[in-house]
């Protein structure tokens, strides 16, 4: 299997307004497009992340809108992504606390990423976080379109029988344990563009470009 070119992900995907339910029509219009603080380039750079600038930046947005109290990293990767989650917490006042998977959070995480790129071990990673979530908990998977390898990892969690609302954002993947909503799956583009968009609108209501 090919991994899915970004081209085609743009074709298949939405934006806040192909959403109907409120609670994710909320989350993306504020984690995504709202105006407020973006993790540059150059501090990509200059911090010398090593989370890939696409998946750091749209992360970095994701954590200014729900400020989180408690983050659960788990995985080979973790001390990659920590630093980066770190910097986004210094840079927009919010205190991070990051527990260990070697015991219970209490009341559950409020955001949770799988650093792992193995099958295997980031089943048992989206295990230990589902037994350490609550009903608001963010479930992040970056860079599921990576390699195809990655998006067999991806589908795999979201088709998990606990992950009631994911959002295939490219750069991250996005998990939700919600109860009360409904099963649902949405490709959703990460920023907005006026003419890309009333272009692929055109595509989608008139059936233009093919």
């Amino acid at each position: 299997m090919s991994k899915l070119s970004y081209t085609s992900f743009l074709w298949q995907s939405v934006d806040d307004h192909g959403i109907h339910s409120p609670f994710m029509f909320r989350f993306i219009n504020k984690a995504f497009y709202a105006k407020g603080p973006r993790l540059s380039k150059k501090e990509h750079r200059a911090q010398n992340m090593q989370v890939p600038y696409p998946a750091a930046e749209l992360l970095y947005r994701i954590v200014n809108y729900i400020r989180p109290a408690k983050s659960f990293v788990i995985g080979e990767d973790a001390d990659k992504i920590i630093d980066m989650l770190r910097y986004a917490g210094e840079e927009n006042k919010i205190k991070l606390w990051f527990f260990s998977p070697l015991a219970p959070i209490p009341g559950g995480t409020d955001l949770a990423v799988i650093a792992d790129n193995k099958k295997e071990a980031a089943m048992a990673s989206f295990e230990n976080i589902v037994s350490n979530s609550h009903n608001d908990t963010v479930c992040i998977l970056p860079n599921i379109h990576a390699n195809a390898h990655m998006e067999t990892i991806w589908h795999a969690l979201r088709n998990h029988p606990k992950a009631t609302v994911t959002v295939d954002a490219y750069h991250l993947g996005i998990i939700f344990f919600r109860k009360e909503q409904v099963e649902q799956h949405f490709m959703v583009r990460p920023s907005k563009s006026f003419f890309r968009d009333a272009l692929i609108g055109l595509k989608n209501g008139y059936g233009l470009l093919g």
